[in-house]
Formats: structure tokens, sequence, C-alpha cells
């Protein structure tokens, strides 16, 4: 049983002989267009994320190959998940209404030729101009991309196309802290921006041969949304813009007084423009219409900023705790990354098979968590080594990859397709924020960090043992709150909530 919609490729059974023949030819058909479309998802939505998370622990390296100060490295970098956040909600609107194979094309061209031109960084404000770019490139594309498997495919694939999208986003989080050291240690760092332009280019040349084109047909697009757009962009914004200064330790303010102010004004002028322009950028209340969409969102937000977090604590124990070089520390959070990805792509497979429901595995994952914790106060931090610390990224992967409290396709029900990218747009914005958030964390309590750079000491390690521990149950906490949660408040029933699948 799926998230999604209930619904069939071809509702009506083939009886005759010829009507099987033709469902043959007709499946046929569009098998190599569904092959296409989901790999230009994958391949996308992958680079998006890994964009947001591959230079992470990579600051000191570029800062010295560039020549500036590793803030400004860091204030140039973070434009990247700056932008992403601003343009995600209201972005996943303008693909609605625009078209959203239409603006995966765009989006996807812009992406690769800003990626081109990465090549060309030799200072703080070519980097800042390209990554901004790029940022607002990936917000577009990851919600474009749902919104297409949203409103062009059915059933299981449809199905299969949301664990891609799910699973392609959370392998290129987690690689990015993995492999990033690796990249701007043993070769030049540019290197990500030519692989991500010619990669990307594969992607857009896939849609744009099989995807499906489709909008919302009852919104027409006008210069005029830009502004509202923009200024809800820079509204939701606000609060992270506060959280980077404050993981920058740049002490004003007066500063953080004027981006409340600010994201306050932003949001009224929204508000004010949105209600009378003549074609409104949201022309009715999905936020209060749908309770699912936003806890599942919370949930979300929340399991990415912890995941974020323990990738990145884990890399520094290994750097801090082993002789491994950076290479190394790569292949060795394999361990983390595999059971991580498989046991999220096969969750619902587990469900359907073995008769579990989302609370059962979620139960199922936080027990794998706790036992982690144990293991790593009770034997790795005692004894520190890569055997003593494998078993915690075994169980830590794992653990993660079956908390699975909320399906956010059955939203869609109800809301119709109209506002598919629109909720893609949510989804982008939660789980990027949650991953903003892991970042400032990080910031605050790993900034020497810099993996495969220099021999860390023991201390930090312990010190990045604690927070990953303290964002472990971070989640355990969340998971029980969010299971107790009754199917009245939820509204729209999941399959999977209560009873097991059949």
């Amino acid at each position: 049983m799926s998230d999604g919609q209930s619904d069939s490729e071809l509702p009506n059974t083939p009886r005759t002989p010829e009507e099987k023949a033709a469902r043959r030819a007709d499946k046929a058909k569009k098998e190599p267009t569904k092959r296409q479309t989901l790999s230009a998802i994958t391949i996308s939505v992958f680079l998006c994320w890994l964009g947001s998370t591959v230079f992470i622990a990579s600051h000191k390296v570029m800062a010295a190959r560039l020549g500036i100060s590793t803030l400004e490295v860091t204030l140039a970098l973070a434009s990247y998940s700056v932008a992403l956040i601003m343009i995600a909600i209201a972005g996943g609107r303008l693909c609605d209404i625009i078209g959203r194979k239409r603006m995966f094309i765009i989006a996807g061209l812009v992406f690769s030729v800003t990626s081109l031109f990465g090549l060309l960084i030799e200072d703080f404000w070519s980097l800042l101009l390209v990554r901004v770019v790029m940022g607002l490139c990936a917000g577009l594309i990851l919600t474009s991309t749902g919104g297409v498997l949203v409103t062009t495919m059915h059933g299981d694939t449809r199905h299969d196309g949301w664990l891609l999208w799910r699973g392609a986003g959370m392998c290129g989080m987690v690689l990015g802290p993995v492999f990033g050291p690796v990249i701007t240690s043993d070769v030049d760092w540019h290197t990500p921006f030519l692989a991500n332009a010619l990669v990307m280019l594969l992607a857009v040349a896939l849609g744009a041969w099989g995807m499906t084109e489709s909008r919302d047909e009852d919104s027409l697009f006008s210069f005029g949304l830009l502004a509202p757009t923009v200024f809800l962009g820079l509204g939701l914004l606000s609060p992270y813009l506060v959280l980077l200064v404050f993981k920058e330790q740049i002490e004003s303010w007066p500063l953080v007084a004027a981006i409340v102010v600010g994201g306050i004004a932003c949001l009224i002028g929204y508000f004010v423009l949105n209600r009378r322009g003549g074609h409104k950028l949201f022309d009715t209340n999905i936020v209060t219409h749908n309770r699912r969409m936003w806890l599942t969102d919370i949930f979300g937000g929340i399991h990415v900023g912890a995941l974020f977090v323990v990738v990145a604590a884990f890399t520094v124990i290994l750097d801090a705790d082993t002789k491994l070089t950076s290479t190394w520390i790569g292949i060795g959070m394999l361990p983390l990354v595999v059971p991580l990805i498989t046991l999220h792509l096969l969750a619902h497979r587990f469900r359907e098979r073995y008769g579990l429901t989302r609370q059962k595995e979620t139960i199922i994952g936080c027990l794998l968590l706790t036992l982690s914790v144990i293991w790593w106060f009770g034997v790795a931090a005692r004894n520190p080594s890569y055997w003593t610390i494998l078993p915690d990224l075994i169980l830590v992967g794992a653990g993660f990859g079956l908390i699975r409290l909320y399906g956010h396709m059955g939203v869609i029900k109800v809301t119709g397709q109209r506002w598919s990218s629109t909720l893609f747009g949510t989804r982008t914005f939660s789980n990027h924020i949650g991953a903003a958030i892991g970042a400032v964390v990080i910031g605050y309590v790993l900034v020497a960090a810099s993996i495969g750079t220099e021999t860390l000491d023991p201390a930090v390690a312990k010190q990045a043992g604690l927070v990953a521990s303290f964002s472990i149950l971070v989640v355990i906490a969340s998971s029980i709150v969010f299971a107790g949660l009754k199917a009245e408040l939820l509204g729209l029933e999941d399959p999977h909530w209560h009873a097991a699948a059949t």
C-alpha cells in the first residue's frame, strides 16, 4: 500500500485479448519515460542536497586557498542554504503556476551554467554569487521535481518516486559531510562545481525527454507575483539569519534586531501585496487546512537536523580518535550511510510484508538509537578506536533509517494536485531549516574542526560524542511526542498509521 493516492495506472481492467494487448503496449511505451523521469528526479535532488553539505567541514581549507578569512568562507557557503530556504515555499507555488517541468528545466540549466562559473572563483564575492544562484536554483529544482512526480505519476510508480525523492535527498545530505573533506583535501576544491554542472545537465536532458508537463490550470502567472514571493521568502528566512549571526559569533545586537524587524516587515508586506493583487500567490489557506502537513514537516526538520549533527560529529570523532586519513574516514562512515539509506527505502516493504505500522518501525528505530548511546558511553568513549566505534555507526544508521512516523503524500488527497510543488516546498523548507540548525550546533561545538587538515584533540571527540548523543535523545523524545498524537488531531488518515498494510 502506498502513501499516496490509491489510484492505479489503468483503472479499467482489460477483459478481451485485444484490450490486454493494448494495455501491455501502453505500459511498454510508458516505461522508458518513467525511468527517465525517475532518474532525472533522483540525480537532481541528490545534487541539490549535496550542495548544501559538501563543504561543511572544509571551510578552513577553502579559506587558505582563496586567501580570505574563515568567516567570509562560511558566510559565502551558507548563502546556498539561505537562498534555498528563501525560495522554497513561494518558489514551489510558482512552479505550480508556471509549470513544473518548465521550471525544472530552466532551474537545472541555470544551476549547471552557474556551476561552471564556479571554476572561476577567486575571491569572496565570486564565491558568494555562485553559491546564491545555485541555492535559488536548487530550491526550485527540489520543489518542481516533487510536483512532477505527484501530478504525472500514479500508484506504485508515484510511491517509488516519492521514496527516491526522499532517499536521494538523504543520501546527498549524509554523503556531503562524509566525502566533502576528501574532495577538498585530496583534490582541487573546484572539482565539485564541474561535476555538478555535467551531472545536472544529464538530469535536465533526462527530464526534458521523459517528464510530462503539468501546472495549476486555475491560476495565472503575472510579474506581480514576484514581489510577494520575495517578501514571503525574506520573512521566513529571518529566523535562520539570526541563527547564522549567532553561529558566527557576531556580537551585534543591533544587527539581530534589524533582521527581526526586517523579517516582520517583509511578512506584513507579503500579506498586504498578496491580498491586494489581482493574481494571488496563495489564494487558499493551506496552513490550517492541513495539520498533518505541518506536523510532518516539523518532525522532518527535527529528524534531519539531528541526523546532520550526528553525521558531522562522527566524522570529527573518527578524525580525533583514530589515525585514519580523510579518505579512509569517508570510507569508514559507510557503515552508517548504507543501513540508513537501505532501511529508509525498504521501510514501506517491511510494513507490507511483516504487518508493521509506522509507529512500530519508529519504536524499533528508537531502540536502536538508544543502544547506540549506551554503546558509546559504555564502550566506545572509554576505549576509542574504529572497531569500537563501528557498532555505533551501524546502530545509528539503522535507527535513523527506520524512524518513519508520517506520510507526506497523503496530504495530496485533500489539497489536490494543484498544490503539489507548494507542498514539496514546505518539506524542502523544513528539511533545510533542520539542516541549518544542525549546522549552527556544529558551528558552536566544533568550531575548530576541519577534517583531514590537522589532528584534532581527543577532547573534541568526546565533545562531539556528547553532542551526537544529545541530538539522538532529542529525536527519541520527539518521536514519542509525535507518535502519541491522535488521528483526530492529525486529519488525513495515513493507511499505515494504526493498522498494518494489507
